[in-house]
C-alpha cells in the first residue's frame, strides 16, 4: 500500500485534472456524437471497416487516457510549463477525434474515400500525439526515454507515420490490427490497475 499524498499535492492535481478532463470529455463526446450521426446517415454514406476500426480504437484510447491520468497524481510540484506539457497530448487527441468523423455538413458519401483523403492529417497528428506522450512522460513524470511504456509510444509513432504515407488498404488493415494489439498489450502490461 502506498502512503497517502499530502493534501497540497492532491489539491494541485485536482486543479490540473479538471482542464484535461474537460478536453478529454469533449473528445469522447465528439466521437460518440459522430458515431450516432454516422448511424443516422447510414443510408446515404457507404461504410468502411478500417474507418470504423479507428473510431473504436479512439474510443478505447480515450478511456485509457482518462484512466492513465491517475499516474500523474503524485507529482509534488506543478508549474505552468509542466501543466502545458501535460495538456498537449490531450489536445492532440481532441484533434484526432475531430478529424476521424466527417462533419455532417460535408457532402461525404463514402467513408473509405474520406478515410484515405484525411490519412495524412489524421495519422500525422496521431504520430505527434505519440511524440508528445513520450515528452510528457519524460519531462512531467520523469520517466527515462527508454522506459518500456515509451517503447510502445514510439512504436505507435512509427506505425502511424507508415499509415500517413501509405495508400494501401492491406497496409492500413494490417497496421490497424497491429495497433489494436499494441494498445491492448499496453493496457494489460502497464495500465490494468490503478496505482
Amino acid at each position: 500500500m502506498t502512503a497517502p499524498l499530502p493534501a497540497i499535492v492532491q489539491e494541485a492535481y485536482q486543479h490540473i485534472v479538471v482542464v484535461t478532463s474537460i478536453v478529454l470529455g469533449l473528445a469522447v463526446t465528439q466521437l460518440l456524437r459522430g458515431v450516432a450521426q454516422l448511424y443516422s446517415t447510414r443510408h446515404r454514406i457507404r461504410t468502411y471497416w478500417i474507418h470504423w476500426g479507428w473510431i473504436a480504437l479512439l474510443l478505447l484510447f480515450g478511456l485509457l487516457l482518462w484512466w492513465r491520468d491517475w499516474n500523474f497524481r503524485g507529482i509534488p510540484e506543478w508549474s505552468f510549463f509542466r501543466f502545458v506539457l501535460y495538456l498537449c497530448p490531450m489536445i492532440a487527441f481532441y484533434y484526432l477525434t475531430a478529424i476521424v468523423i466527417p462533419d455532417p455538413a460535408e457532402p461525404v458519401t463514402d467513408l473509405k474515400e474520406y478515410y484515405f483523403s484525411n490519412r495524412v492529417g489524421f495519422f500525422g497528428i496521431f504520430a505527434l500525439y505519440g511524440v508528445l506522450a513520450v515528452v510528457t512522460a519524460s519531462l512531467v513524470r520523469s520517466q527515462p526515454v527508454l522506459d518500456p511504456t515509451n517503447i510502445f509510444r514510439l512504436a505507435l509513432v512509427l506505425l502511424t507515420l507508415v499509415l500517413a504515407r501509405s495508400t494501401s488498404e492491406r497496409v492500413h488493415g494490417t497496421v490497424l490490427i497491429l495497433c489494436a494489439g499494441l494498445l491492448l498489450t499496453f493496457i494489460l502490461l502497464y495500465q490494468y490497475r490503478l496505482g
